[in-house]
């Protein structure tokens, strides 16, 4: 019966060792998730809890801080009638209090609120190279380059027959009908 504890303890301590990397694991995905439904929702609050003020940001069109960054960003978002970013296939290797991680794009934009316009909806297409830390037991980002594939303009039109029925989002904001604050998004960290 002796021999069984220190075996006990043993698997305790992995068992609490995995879910603590799990934990660590949908958090860093979760900061992923944070930013596109920041900016889709034009959030500033929680786009603040995004990126760390201090963060390293290398868009192209934009280097620099990521309290710099924020303010850039949100009024080129805002300067969109419609906007929508999907970011999928996030791979995220740990290392304690960093992650690296890698994730594909994908970001639509359109200049007229309505949809069905007939206007054109461009897509971008492309990676983020991400550094995420933990501090003060909070996720961020603390340094992201953005690499362009492509970018595509399509053709908004109007949804017809049962299509037509569909709920349409046309232009989001906090104070949209549809809007829910998120509990679980977290306070911002300086």
């Amino acid at each position: 019966m002796n021999d069984s504890a220190p075996d006990l303890a043993v698997r305790i301590a992995r068992l609490e060792a995995e879910v603590r990397q799990l934990r660590d694991l949908a958090d860093v995905q979760d900061v992923i998730t944070r930013y596109s439904r920041a900016l889709d929702w034009l959030d500033e609050s929680a786009l603040d809890a995004v990126f760390f003020d201090d963060a390293q940001i290398d868009y192209g069109f934009f280097r620099g801080s990521g309290k710099d960054f924020k303010p850039v960003l949100m009024q080129v978002e805002r300067a969109a009638g419609r906007r929508w970013h999907f970011t999928s296939q996030v791979k995220i290797a740990l290392h304690g209090d960093i992650a690296e991680v890698e994730s594909y794009n994908l970001s639509v934009a359109s200049p007229d609120a309505s949809p069905g316009s007939e206007t054109q909806v461009m897509h971008f297409y492309g990676y983020y190279l991400d550094t995420i830390a933990r501090r003060g037991g909070r996720w961020g980002i603390l340094q992201r380059k953005h690499l362009a594939i492509a970018a595509t303009a399509l053709r908004d039109v109007p949804m017809q027959g049962e299509l037509a029925s569909l709920n349409k989002i046309g232009y989001a904001s906090t104070a949209h009908a549809d809007f829910r604050a998120l509990a679980s998004e977290p306070p911002p960290a300086r």
